[in-house]
């Protein structure tokens, strides 16, 4: 997925591809503090929203910093599969064993869906696109 600040919020438009893995269990995007150095110009950036807690799996809770970001899914080819989307996402330290998770508004944007027997996982932009796939 490429990801890229919004424009109107005061950034430079400065657009970076990430992974984030496709997680039912997160309802905000997450991005590494690495990533913000290659976000372009944070300094005007107005999409900042402070701190918020964070409960993890395990119970345990944590603060961290969320900006407001828009997200749009890509093809391998890097063309667009998705209109822009807003996330809100948290930004963390960065740390080997643990991965990007998608947020709400990426999974409100897709059909996922799996078959008794399949071994696939079938995402598409339409409902009619994922049957297709079946």
């Amino acid at each position: 997925m490429l990801l890229r600040l919004k424009p109107d919020q005061g950034g430079d438009g400065t657009v970076y591809g990430i992974i984030a893995m496709n997680d039912t269990g997160s309802d905000i995007l997450s991005l590494f503090d690495a990533d913000m150095l290659y976000l372009g110009n944070l300094q005007g950036y107005s999409g900042w929203l402070g701190n918020i807690g964070i409960r993890f799996a395990n119970g345990i809770v944590n603060s961290y910093p969320a900006i407001l970001v828009e997200v749009q899914l890509v093809r391998d080819d890097d063309s667009p599969w998705s209109n822009w989307i807003e996330e809100v996402a948290m930004v963390q330290p960065l740390l080997l064993s643990v991965s990007r998770l998608s947020g709400i508004g990426i999974r409100g944007a897709l059909y996922i869906g799996t078959a008794p027997g399949n071994h696939f996982l079938a995402v598409a932009t339409t409902k009619g696109g994922l049957n297709s796939l079946f």
